[in-house]
């Protein structure tokens, strides 16, 4: 395992990023799996950071909320002022997330995209910031793009209206209950219950409802051979995914080719010291730049490639002799 800090100066980590960005540049079926770093820079606080979202709710709302994960567990709404404090917390989320832009790091996934090398694109954001790149992304925590109904389940795209109502701590009726109330009516039938709106996000201990099908999207994805993980901004601490990302990674460095990236602000822990064969510690965007800089500089890509050809056949030479 390979690990520097993108502070580190230039010279000392210039080989690294050469490295990495070797294997971009050969890789043809890229798993990449995204966090709530990247998103800062685009004007999206992450979530355990001092200046976090959890931290924020606990700020705002320091009566109503132990702790700020507590504001996205779903056990909240056995609360009702809690419930309230949700769905406040939830309108504030969206003014950020309406006014935030994809950051280069977005844009450097688009890119693998475009130029064919993505695999798929797996997130646990919900600031749905790949849609205005048009990026296909599974979203493994739901998006903020939408509401849905707790009785119905209708889903409809999360409108100012919505927005407003939710800022009041209240929950919009289910335009789709109460149609369907209305009609019945009409037929001189009795009403039915209408349910209430929430944001369309998976909260601690409640299930994914497209989990079935997330999953086994996952496994097409690991049979795919895929040549190549970039784990972005991610303090890789929930369980489902560290399962993943670990299933993930054995395959991909199965691979002839095959290398695993981690980039995030901060270290992991030693558990993942043998999952990465690369970590960068730093900001994301700051790694692109570097990296699409080493992409565009086809005589260094070749060099890195020559050189990492030639410490495979070393390494391949001393397990012969072994």
């Amino acid at each position: 395992m390979v690990r520097i800090v993108i502070t580190d100066l230039e010279d000392i980590i210039e080989q690294t990023i050469a490295e990495i960005a070797a294997h971009v540049n050969k890789s043809r079926k890229a798993l990449v799996i995204t966090g709530a770093g990247i998103s800062c820079n685009g004007g999206i606080p992450d979530f355990r950071s001092a200046h976090g979202l959890y931290n924020l709710s606990k700020q705002q709302h320091p009566n109503g909320v132990m702790k700020g994960s507590e504001l996205f567990d779903a056990r909240i709404f056995r609360d009702a002022d809690r419930t309230r404090n949700f769905y406040k917390f939830m309108a504030e989320l969206k003014s950020l997330v309406r006014s935030a832009k994809p950051t280069p790091t977005h844009n450097f996934i688009r890119q693998l995209q475009t130029e064919g090398r993505l695999l798929r694109l797996y997130t646990q954001n919900i600031d749905d910031l790949e849609a205005a790149l048009d990026l296909p992304v599974v979203q493994l925590h739901g998006t903020l793009g939408h509401v849905k109904c707790m009785l119905c389940a209708a889903s409809f795209q999360f409108t100012r209206e919505f927005q407003n109502k939710f800022r009041e701590g209240e929950a919009p009726s289910c335009p789709s209950c109460v149609a369907t109330g209305e009609q019945r009516m009409l037929l001189g039938k009795r009403p039915l219950a209408v349910g209430v709106l929430r944001p369309d996000i998976v909260l601690y201990n409640e299930d994914h409802p497209d989990g079935d099908s997330i999953g086994l999207q996952q496994s097409n994805d690991i049979k795919r051979n895929p040549d190549l993980l970039i784990v972005l901004g991610t303090s890789l601490r929930i369980p489902a995914l560290k399962k993943f990302i670990k299933l993930a990674a054995r395959t991909v460095r199965a691979h002839r080719h095959g290398i695993t990236v981690l980039v995030n602000k901060t270290a992991p822990t030693k558990e993942w010291d043998t999952v990465f064969d690369y970590q960068v510690v730093g900001d994301a965007d700051v790694w692109v730049r570097l990296t699409e800089s080493k992409l565009r500089d086809k005589a260094a890509i070749s060099a890195a490639w020559a050189l990492i050809q030639q410490k495979k056949r070393r390494l391949d030479k001393d397990i012969h002799r072994s």
